[in-house]
């Protein structure tokens, strides 16, 4: 599995985790709306991806060519 890969699943795996507990407080206690809390922060979720973009940006590094490991036909 790539690092890529393996990344987006800690990321899917952290959102599910953080959704399924504001909605465990949401019906817990009453007076908390999840709906309310979204409608005002959602501005909050492009700035996060917009930020994640750049620093993907600034942060990516080229793989250095490896040398062929195979020895030298004589």
């Amino acid at each position: 599995m790539s690092s890529r890969s393996r990344s987006g699943a800690l990321a899917a795996g952290l959102i599910l985790i953080f959704l399924g507990a504001l909605f465990l407080v949401e019906n817990l206690y009453a007076p908390f709306s999840l709906w309310q809390l979204f409608a005002r922060y959602w501005p909050l979720i492009l700035i996060g991806i917009g930020l994640r973009g750049i620093y993907r940006y600034f942060a990516w590094q080229a793989k250095p060519a490896t040398p062929d490991k195979t020895p030298p036909k004589e």
